[in-house]
């Protein structure tokens, strides 16, 4: 047997500095330099100082010793250059917000900082604070912060989170020609997370304009990188996924700057992604103004050896040394800077020494609490509702569910370039795996994307290129595959219009599939209604037949929330007539009575709704029969509801999924919340089991409800108010 060394393809390097690069530091470009770092400096210690006078609620994780990297970085790069970070951003934030603010003809060490630029170091200072004149209303605080005009699009507090999210916007600006780059950063910890690997796969793959910015602090919070993994040659993360990488001493901004450069021009000339790795140094602990040492995982004498090495160290000796700026041009920006700082945090509290308090006219009304958890549907203004009753017969065709899926799409897709659809073999087999794609790949070339099997990382780059203006649909192949990509989707893309108090939406559809009992068992058949119900971000639709299908996908295609549509397999094959045209919305949280009566109120969605409507016929009973339509719970139509259950006092909820699943508990405590006086019966519920769905036939039809279930349902309704199949008149009247 013999071994060959399989050789890698892409280069990983080392970057030296050698004297000749200093030529190419004008001192327009050192002014910048320094500005920036310096106002990364000034501000982290403003920061801790408001801490230690416990000003700053939750944690405020400080970056005092990084901040060379940051500005290295950010300096070389055009002002329209996007950003996004992790929870330790506030330099690369306050450093990004100034550098998009400075013009090329500004001299710092002369007129200090602009007036907007000390506006927007205050409103940083606010938003850290949680105070109401932040970036965002203080609702990001430290780790949350966002200013996209400023080309800060968000950073994260979910480690790695923000790096797929980082994709999309990288793959917005390169479908739009834009010519802009993105750069995330992030820390040695968020190296070892799956999502971090899913991300430079899909931009590598892609050939997305960013660069992958890590600052290799050396601790994951205690944990070194030695503790952390035994491969600890980090650039070899980058190497295996093809992209081209650097390592660089954080320490020294104008090694980080060289770079940058390179990155830059790495991006232009080869179309590709670039990595640096930035070795750096935090002087305090996680989040305190604790050295590290006093918690026994690192030295006095380690912190020691790289304080010696601080930047701002570096920038007094050489660029002086060079005759790029002189000492006194230095104390000049950083006095500048310090002014602008102080008057940012004086703009906050008032008193002074231990009695320094938050000003209470700055802190958000307690009202607001709710405000921006989703759109308020503006954008509906103007749109043509209708039901299928509103047609005439020669201006609808039969349609199958699995048809109306792909001919909906392709219409909006025609109206609209900025519709994208990622999922597995989307844009394969001519029609996807099951056909919902059908007849798109030849007509949008290059916008039905196959993405690798990594749903956290596409459901990712989807809500980055959302973020960015385009309109993704993501296909998920089975419903529970959501469960892989939830932090991307439930705590992404469903918190981020709130959390950035109303100044960012995510205008993603999410289709998902339920096989219903075909046998793929209990990984594979899950309802994902309950779980995006706890999250009030979604919209959730739940369409019965295809003529709901286009409708409810015309809708979920405009609203700017992100929209689950659920999609049973059990009812691709079952023919609904449509409108030719297919340009009609149905609105998201308006509910459809199809069967009428005055009984009882059946309140269903999905699979079942032709099953109560069957069953009820077959038994005589009159009864409401209600499609809900919409699932997510601030948007369930209960006048709908309430009007049925004045009429009937009896209903119930009837829903093929699971007992756990279920969002039938939810529904049921609002009814008798709101409509507890006119119940003559306690609200009923059909679900399956408590179980999952397994392969096996027998076990698979016992764990879901079926028409059996829904006959037993029916007839309890009826012998608890004592009722006949088939009475004459009022249907209250007739009780025993």
């Amino acid at each position: 047997m013999q071994l060959e060394v399989v050789e890698q393809k892409t280069p990983v390097h080392t970057l030296a500095v050698q004297e000749s690069d200093w030529a190419l530091l004008t001192r327009a470009e050192a002014l910048r330099l320094t500005t920036l770092f310096l106002v990364a400096r000034r501000f982290e210690e403003k920061i801790l100082q408001l801490d230690k006078l416990n000003l700053v609620h939750g944690p405020a994780h400080s970056s005092i010793g990084q901040e060379g990297a940051a500005a290295g970085c950010i300096a070389a790069l055009p002002v329209d250059t996007l950003m996004n970070g992790t929870h330790r951003a506030h330099h690369q934030c306050i450093a990004k917000a100034v550098n998009a603010l400075y013009d090329e003809d500004l001299d710092p060490s002369a007129a200090g900082l602009t007036l907007r630029m000390r506006q927007e170091i205050q409103g940083l200072m606010h938003e850290i604070l949680g105070l109401k004149d932040g970036w965002t209303g203080g609702r990001g605080g430290s780790m949350h912060l966002r200013r996209a005009d400023l080309g800060i699009m968000g950073t994260n507090a979910i480690v790695a989170g923000g790096i797929p999210i980082a994709c999309g916007h990288a793959f917005a600006e390169k479908q739009r020609g834009s010519g802009k780059a993105m750069v995330t950063f992030f820390g040695d910890g968020a190296v070892h997370q799956g999502a971090t690997h899913e991300a430079m796969n899909l931009a590598a793959l892609y050939g997305l304009p960013m660069i992958f910015f890590l600052e290799n602090n050396k601790y994951a919070v205690s944990m070194s990188v030695e503790q952390s993994t035994f491969e600890t040659e980090l650039l070899t993360r980058p190497q295996g996924h093809g992209i081209a990488a650097v390592k660089v001493d954080g320490m020294n901004p104008f090694a980080v700057w060289l770079a940058a450069r390179w990155a830059r021009e790495h991006i232009a000339r080869e179309g590709r992604p670039a990595f640096i790795l930035a070795e750096v140094y935090r002087y305090y602990h996680q989040s305190s103004s604790i050295p590290g040492s006093a918690f026994g995982y690192r030295t006095r004498d380690e912190e020691n050896a790289w304080k010696a090495r601080d930047p701002w160290l570096f920038l007094q000796r050489e660029l002086p040394a060079r005759g790029i700026l002189d000492a006194d041009e230095l104390a000049a920006i950083d006095a500048a800077v310090t002014d602008a700082v102080e008057a940012a945090a004086a703009s906050c509290v008032e008193g002074s020494g231990s009695s320094t308090r938050i000003r209470a006219e700055l802190w958000p009304a307690a009202a607001t609490v709710d405000r921006h958890l989703a759109s308020d549907l503006t954008e509906f203004e103007g749109v043509r509702y209708a039901e299928a009753e509103d047609y005439a017969a020669e201006d609808m065709e039969p349609m199958t569910y699995i048809e109306a899926i792909a001919r909906a799409m392709g219409a909006r897709m025609a109206e609209d370039e900025d519709i994208y659809v990622f999922g597995e073999d989307v844009a394969n087999m001519g029609g996807g795996t099951v056909g919902a794609t059908r007849g798109l790949t030849e007509r949008f070339a290059g916008r039905l994307v196959n993405t690798p099997i990594t749903e956290n990382g596409f459901c990712g780059l989807a809500t980055g290129a959302a973020l960015s203006g385009l309109k993704p649909v993501v296909e998920l192949m089975y419903s529970d595959f959501f469960l892989v990509a939830g932090d991307q989707l439930l705590n992404q893309a469903g918190k981020i219009r709130h959390l950035f108090n109303g100044t960012a939406s995510v205008p993603l559809v999410l289709r998902t599939r339920i096989p219903g009992p075909e046998g793929y068992g209990s990984q594979h058949s899950m309802d994902p209604a309950g779980v995006f119900a706890l999250f009030p971000g979604w919209r959730i639709v739940a369409p019965s037949n295809a003529f709901d299908y286009v409708g409810l996908m015309n809708s979920a295609l405009r609203c700017k929330d992100p929209v689950l549509v659920i999609e049973p397999q059990q009812l691709h094959k079952r023919k609904a007539p449509v409108p030719k045209d297919l340009d009609y919305y149905i609105p998201i949280g308006r509910a459809k009575r199809v069967r009428e009566g005055d009984q009882i109120t059946l309140l269903t969605t999905l699979t079942m709704v032709d099953e109560c409507c069957r069953l009820v016929d077959e038994a005589g009973v009159r009864a409401d029969v209600i499609d809900l339509r919409t699932l997510s719970q601030r948007d369930i139509d209960y006048d709908t509801i309430g009007r049925s259950v004045m009429k009937t006092g009896r209903v119930a909820i009837v829903e093929q999924t699971t007992r756990g699943a279920s969002l039938g508990a939810l529904i049921a405590d609002e009814i008798q919340r709101r409509y507890f006086d006119y119940l003559d019966q306690p609200v009923k519920r059909v679900t399956g089991r408590w179980a999952p769905p397994v392969v096996s036939q027998a076990l698979e039809l016992a764990a879901l409800a079926g028409e059996e279930d829904v006959r037993a349902l029916i007839q309890d309704m009826l012998a608890d108010s004592a009722l006949s199949a088939t009475p004459s008149g009022d249907a209250h009247a007739a009780r025993a």
